[in-house]
């Protein structure tokens, strides 16, 4: 692959000239998309300029760059979609880590450097090394304008400046701070002036510069490397250290296996006896009761039980997939049993939700826990094809699961589901009480839902709480600064219900 050296003169200035332009864009762009007041279809909006962006500068080096690494902005800008599609604010955090981590990906695909078919453990500790490499770029545009610059002794004096003013603006300000703490008029003249200087500045404005200006960089810094040769042979030590070898014993790991799987069956044997069966229970245990707890717990042993299984076939790999001998047999049937169990842990577990949400309806969790073990009873498949097949890369295929199920997350509007579900239950008379303190803790994407709850035939404290909800919701919109760029689907809906049902709000009970 034909690459550059970092800040040389072998890099074209056209490519220069575009690489600038994308740290420019995305500089812009984020001030004027992301740093807006609650931002909404403009997250989305920033990432299909990013796209738009990408190709154009890249599209002109299809032959030497892995074009299809942009594959990577559909995750991304499905995950961008939640601000729009839905009020709730849940992922908003996870999301820019989320999104970080893409990018990393993204560019170490473009660059050739991420091996997706060879998909391993060293390749996602790369994507993570990969996140800090561009602030080693932040000082080539420097570089570059160095170069650009013929009078040397001029760039000589720039620097001489900039460093004086470096060095000046801190000790101004310790000084400053002193001396209004040793003289009071002096501290009541400073604050005057500061604070006609703070008229004339806004302050707000220069940190949102300041901000756009370190993403402009830090996307500068990841396309810059896409080019940068130097970068291309990194990561050595990471690929040495994952590639070292452990084998386990055969012996010792089979013992394990026989000891776990004994407790599992006669767990299984439990299941289908009282649970799946509605046996009689012992011990003075009621169906309910029993059945009701400990779905928490089976999840996390399902978990664990998945990378036991991918712990032992990494290190039985050898003896599995290519000796074959006896014991080989025997501790890959008895990692298949284990992927069955755990199936059956999955089962009990969905089981035991469902029934538990039968009584006291849904919650955030509970919807999570739902949607994760799906995805998990996914990944359990791909696990057995994994211990019979040699060469299935299973990782690719978690990682897929893993983004798939994230990027559900993002377009299910949860506490709308939450919500509705509780509320249909209440009105069927299948729970004795509403929580309406936790529907009230929910985000307006609850709001059509409450909204049910303003109807005359409520009891009067639970149509007054959604009333004082509806109007908290209310005041929120109507205070908020908000423009096209906080453009969100909720928000619209919820406008005009609340115009539709101005009576029923506004009546006092």
């Amino acid at each position: 692959m034909n690459m550059w050296r970092t800040g040389s003169k072998i890099m074209e200035g056209k490519l220069k000239l575009r690489i600038s332009l994308y740290g420019i864009i995305s500089a812009v762009s984020y001030v004027y998309l992301i740093m807006t007041t609650d931002p909404g279809i403009s997250i989305f909006l920033f990432f299909v300029l990013q796209l738009a962006a990408l190709v154009y500068i890249l599209k002109d080096k299809r032959e030497t760059l892995n074009f299809k690494g942009l594959m990577l902005m559909i995750p991304i800008l499905v995950i961008s979609l939640n601000r729009f599609i839905s009020a709730n604010r849940m992922l908003e955090d996870t999301n820019y880590l989320a999104i970080i981590f893409l990018y990393s990906a993204m560019f170490l695909l473009l660059s050739d450097r991420l091996k997706l078919r060879k998909l391993n453990i060293s390749e996602f500790i790369k994507v993570i090394a990969n996140i800090f490499k561009p602030f080693t770029n932040f000082k080539v545009p420097i570089k570059w304008a160095e170069e650009r610059a013929k009078n040397k002794e001029k760039n000589i004096l720039v620097k001489r400046i900039l460093i004086g003013i470096g060095i000046s603006i801190p000790s101004v300000m310790f000084l400053t701070i002193m001396l209004s703490s040793a003289d009071m008029i002096f501290y009541r003249g400073f604050v005057s002036i500061n604070n006609w200087f703070a008229e004339l500045i806004d302050f707000f404005f220069i940190y949102k510069t300041a901000i756009g200006v370190f993403v402009g960089l830090y996307l500068f810094g990841h396309l810059f490397s896409v080019f940068d040769c130097v970068d291309a042979n990194g990561f050595k030590n990471i690929n040495k250290l994952a590639s070292k070898k452990i084998n386990g014993d055969i012996i010792v790991i089979n013992i394990f296996l026989v000891s776990i799987l004994a407790i599992y069956t006669l767990f299984m044997a439990i299941q289908f006896k009282y649970l799946f069966s509605s046996g009689e229970i012992p011990y003075g245990l009621n169906y309910s009761e029993y059945a009701r707890r400990g779905f928490f717990e089976l999840v996390f042993l399902s978990v664990l039980n998945i990378i036991i299984i991918l712990l032992i076939t990494n290190l039985l790999k050898d003896k599995i997939y290519f000796e074959k001998s006896k014991s080989a047999v025997v501790s890959k049937m008895f990692l298949i049993y284990l992927c069955l169990i755990t199936g059956v842990l999955l089962v009990s577990s969905f089981y035991r939700m469902s029934l538990y949400d039968s009584a006291y309806g849904f919650t955030r969790l509970r919807i999570l826990v739902y949607i994760f073990l799906i995805f998990e009873a996914i990944g359990l498949l791909a696990t057995i094809v994994y211990i019979i097949k040699y060469n299935f890369n299973i990782f690719v295929v978690y990682a897929l699961v893993i983004l798939m199920f994230y990027m559900t997350l993002n377009i299910v509007r949860i506490d709308e589901i939450v919500a509705e579900r509780n509320i249909d239950m209440y009105f069927a008379g299948q729970t004795e009480s509403l929580d309406i303190d936790y529907l009230m803790s929910l985000s307006a994407d609850a709001v059509p839902q409450i909204m049910r709850l303003l109807d005359k035939d409520v009891e009067i404290i639970t149509r007054n709480s959604a009333r004082i909800y509806i109007e908290k919701v209310k005041k929120l919109y109507s205070d908020s600064d908000c423009n096209w760029r906080s453009l969100n689907l909720p928000a619209e809906n919820i406008e005009r219900l609340l115009s539709e049902n101005k009576d029923k709000i506004e009546m006092n009970y």
